[in-house]
């Protein structure tokens, strides 16, 4: 996925080593001004650090609409997580969707807690992705 990023020229005007080649015709289509662009990489970036069942998520994504997600990896019932609020149980088959975010972040910290029925120990998948294509 690539987005497109626009930068005014004001900004560029005074960088030092700095020159910018326009068509004139183009130029005069604009009505005079210059027009500049370019494509920036989507970013997708998580960092996990877990203490016991506590799990610290870094969240850093170019993608306005994402979203963290967490589902059992072995398609076991019982296991339920939280970001706030009560405990919800995760869908053995689709997993549940912790967080989701409608601006990009940078080094957003959240905090997940995982819960199990049973004693045995549990492996969780945890996602973050980006809901539009």
């Amino acid at each position: 996925m690539r987005r497109s990023l626009m930068t005014l020229a004001a900004l560029l005007a005074g960088a030092p080593g700095l020159s910018l080649a326009t068509s004139p015709a183009r130029a005069d289509e604009q009505g005079g001004g210059t027009r500049i662009g370019g494509s920036v990489a989507s970013t997708l970036s998580l960092d996990l650090r877990q203490t016991g069942a506590t799990v610290r998520a870094v969240v850093t994504t170019t993608e306005p609409d994402s979203r963290l997600s967490v589902a059992p990896s072995d398609g076991r019932s019982g296991l339920s997580a939280t970001v706030s609020g009560p405990y919800a149980p995760l869908d053995p088959a689709f997993g549940l969707t912790l967080v989701a975010w409608d601006d990009v972040l940078a080094g957003r910290a959240t905090t997940l807690r995982l819960r199990s029925a049973s004693r045995a120990a549990s492996t969780v998948l945890i996602t973050l992705s980006a809901t539009t294509p």
